[in-house]
């Protein structure tokens, strides 16, 4: 590991970005003033010195040799998201919406889109979003949405824009008297109207391709009801078992209050999960931490939410890389990845499963 000192300039090794450390955090950590005046919390293993950077750069280079270096595309940065809950809280609703945020080529012209889910109401809800091109089923997710969050559920290559994109969205409100009833829409990507509706998206504080889904998501709006949760849910597992796209994963119907009320999210600062904090030493605080972890995320498995979101917080990172490996080693985990979210900030790792 390289020796870095306040004041080095360095280049985060990721994105691109350059820096000068402001604060070193710990051994393994320090804080980056970025050029646009942004302030991070960086591992020292994802940082390089630009000083070293250009010195081995110029040891491998013959004499007088002249190189230009062509732009490479780079992902863009994790959006600094605000608090919605301070963002929003005097601002009217728009309901669940869609946002697709444009990820640009160094031409300008996007290559594909991440899509959210946006839910800015005061209501949990249940949701499956179904992404198909000329009637071919093609990305799925569900899970849950808590009310003031946005939760990416797809991707959509720019190329698929002509393809007959269509996105069909339900979605069931979650209340204390239980499920409400469901919703559905259906959207058609056309491009002239795609292209037209853009946006600044509310909780992401993006501007994406918009769309409002349900604008007046409230149970009691609803007069008549097409069908609940529980009914949908055990008209689905009657279906076809060679069907390849069964929202709620066909989970039995004693487990729909288990779904609807599980978090997407588990805390292991060890004080959230035990009061008998004083005298534990730290690898008995990491096996209560990691037990924790094994029991959420075996029952994250059971009732297929995903994605779910391990908050391990910084530190020296020790929690985080035992986290890494029994995520590696666990065939029902497809990815999962430690990057910026508005929520979490950089101490949660992200699991889909």
């Amino acid at each position: 590991m390289s020796l870095y000192a306040i004041g080095t300039r360095v280049r985060l090794k990721h994105t691109g970005d350059e820096g000068v450390i402001s604060e070193l955090l710990s051994d393994e950590m320090a804080t980056i003033l970025l050029e646009d005046g942004d302030q991070i919390p960086v591992f020292l293993d994802d940082i390089m010195s630009v000083e070293d950077e250009k010195r081995a750069l110029s040891d491998k280079l013959p004499i007088k040799a002249k190189i230009v270096k062509g732009k490479s595309p780079q992902e863009p940065k994790a959006p600094i998201w605000p608090d919605p809950h301070q963002q929003y809280t005097v601002l009217k609703s728009q309901g669940i919406q869609l946002g697709f945020d444009p990820h640009l080529r160094p031409d300008g012209i996007p290559d594909r889109y991440t899509i959210y889910l946006i839910n800015d109401t005061k209501s949990d809800i249940l949701y499956t979003c179904q992404i198909s091109q000329r009637k071919l089923k093609g990305y799925k997710s569900h899970g849950k949405l808590d009310q003031m969050t946005a939760q990416e559920v797809g991707k959509l290559s720019y190329d698929d824009l002509n393809e007959g994109s269509v996105v069909n969205i339900e979605a069931w409100q979650v209340t204390t008297e239980g499920n409400g009833s469901k919703m559905h829409k259906e959207i058609k990507l056309k491009p002239k109207q795609f292209f037209n509706n853009k946006k600044t998206a509310p909780i992401i504080n993006r501007l994406v391709h918009h769309y409002i889904v349900f604008p007046n998501f409230n149970i009691s709006e609803k007069k008549q009801p097409e069908e609940d949760l529980q009914s949908y849910t055990r008209r689905q597992q009657d279906l076809n078992e060679n069907e390849s796209w069964q929202p709620l994963q066909n989970f039995y119907q004693s487990e729909v209050n288990d779904f609807a009320n599980f978090p997407n999210d588990i805390d292991l600062h060890i004080e959230q999960l035990t009061h008998q904090v004083k005298g534990l030493s730290n690898s008995e605080m990491l096996a209560i931490q990691v037990e924790a972890f094994e029991k959420y995320l075996s029952r994250a498995i059971e009732l297929g939410i995903s994605p779910v979101f391990i908050i391990h917080g910084l530190g020296k990172g020790k929690l985080k890389r035992v986290i890494a490996q029994k995520l590696k080693a666990n065939r029902s985990v497809i990815s999962f990845k430690n990057e910026y979210h508005y929520k979490y900030g950089w101490g949660a790792t992200e699991v889909r499963l």
